[in-house]
This record gives structure tokens, sequence and C-alpha cells, in this order.
């Protein structure tokens, strides 16, 4: 692998990881080097919110040029205990290529230059694929969550039931109360909490700078995160754009590291609703 490519790819893992732990299901905007820092001051129209949405485009929206990079990755969703589990990004746009699993396991190999990868998992649990590719000088990071071992569906499903917060009550106590409205999954809450998150970790670590850039990343990482369940979703979602405009009315949403913060705010808010059914 060329040094300089390698280099961009490894520096760029580390710092997003670096700033969350854990991520899951979300697939990263392109970026070309170097990034500006995180808390520099960004413009935001007070009505960049009204115009943009974190809801999720179509498919085939801003299309990436030609001659960026792209992870293509085929793979499955679920999987078992000791099953095989195939990974193929050879559809790719990439010179190179780099994995991160996470958490890390000797059952884990790469190979053909990066192209496949194999796993087992000796337990349940979700395990989470990051890879990177490099291509011309631009680099696409794309996660991919698998789910082994997965619980029975319920068709009795109970939900939270929140009684509803005052007016003018913070972010972490509204979007509890949005979703139990909504009816909202706790699985896929989680998603969404950790899609959040991992845009909020690309800020911090330089990737999406610009309010533009960041309500795209979100867009595209929530679309990924939750599917088909997207459009399920769009109450919570409006909730937050709304909540999102007032507080770039306000000046509250200026910098880059403020978007970070409110962003992992409403992870915290998703993850505080999904606690709720642990009491059911």
């Amino acid at each position: 692998m060329n040094i300089k490519k390698n280099f961009i790819l490894s520096t760029f893992l580390t710092a997003v990881i670096a700033a969350t732990g854990v991520l899951c299901g979300t697939s990263l905007k392109k970026m070309t080097q170097p990034a500006p820092k995180a808390a520099q001051k960004v413009e935001t129209s007070t009505n960049l919110y009204g115009s943009l949405t974190i809801v999720g485009q179509d498919e085939g929206d801003d299309p990436a040029p030609a001659d960026a990079a792209k992870v293509i990755i085929n793979a499955p969703l679920t999987g078992a205990v000791g099953e095989l589990i195939r990974l193929d990004v050879s559809n790719s746009t990439a010179e190179s290529f780099r994995w991160v699993l996470v958490p890390d396991s000797v059952d884990f190999e790469v190979y053909d230059d990066g192209r496949h990868a194999v796993f087992s998992a000796r337990k349940p649990g979700q395990y989470m694929f990051i890879v990177a590719c490099a291509y011309k000088g631009t680099v696409d990071v794309v996660t991919h969550v698998i789910n082994i071992g997965n619980a029975p569906v319920d068709p009795q499903v109970k939900y939270p039931v929140v009684e509803k917060p005052a007016e003018g009550a913070p972010l972490t106590t509204m979007i509890p109360y949005w979703c139990s409205q909504a009816k909202r999954p706790r699985e896929e809450t989680m998603k969404l909490a950790a899609s959040f998150e991992s845009i909020a970790a690309t800020i911090s670590a330089g990737v999406n700078t610009t309010p533009e850039a960041i309500i795209q990343a979100t867009s595209d990482a929530n679309r990924n995160a939750l599917g088909d369940s997207l459009e399920s979703w769009k109450p919570v979602l409006l909730e937050l754009q709304t909540k999102f405009q007032k507080l770039a009315e306000e000046g509250k949403l200026t910098t880059a590291e403020q978007h970070a913060q409110t962003w992992r705010e409403v992870a915290a808010g998703l993850r505080a609703y999904a606690t709720l059914f642990d009491s059911l």
C-alpha cells in the first residue's frame, strides 16, 4: 500500500474511533485532506434547517464525482454464531483499503488487498466493520453492522409511555417523549443513536465542519441506519429538524463543535428512551 494513502486512512480511522469508542451503522461523506479544525467558526443561515433535511434523501441525490473514493460494501446484516460471514468491497472506487472491526476479534481476516474479508463470531452481539478507502487524494469511510444471534421478535411488544415535558425542556428530555408518541422500537432507536454519535465523531475529527456537510452526512447516516424504517421515523426526525432550526435562529449552532455537542445530546436522548424498555 502507498505510504501516503496508508497514513491518511490510518489517521482518519484513529480519529473517528477515538472520538466515539463504538460506532454503528453509518456511512460517512467523502472528504479530502487536510481537514479544517473542528472548532472553527462556520456560517449558519437561520433558514438552513428549513431548506435542508436530516430526514434522509432519496438514493441518487448528491451523486459523488466519478473520480472520488467510494466504498461499496456487500455483506449481510445478520448471522449466526459460528457462521462464516463474507464481506466484499471489490466494486468500490478505490486504490487502497483499511479495515477495523469493533469489537476486535482474531476471527476476522482481510485478504485480496483489502477487497474481501471473512469473519466468524463466537458469541451473539453487534459487530461493526469500518472500512476506509483512498482514491486520487479522496477518502470514503463506511460502517456496516452485523447482528449475530438476533432475539426473537415479540408481536405483542409494549412501548414506553412518556409524559410530555414542560415547554423548553432539553433535547435529552424531549426525545424520549417524541419516540414514545411515535412508538419507536428499541433496536432502531439504538441504531439512530449510533448514527448521530458517528456524525458527532466526524465533526470532532475535523471531517464534517460546515452545517451543510453535517446535515448531508446526517441525512445519509440516518437513511443507512434505519433503511426501510426511515418513513416511520419521520415524525421524530421532523421534530428534531424543527428544534435544530430554532437553535440555529438563536445562534446556538454556529460552530462545528456546537453541532457535535447537540448531536451527542440527541444520541443521549435516544438511548434514554431505549433504556425505558428495560422497565416494561
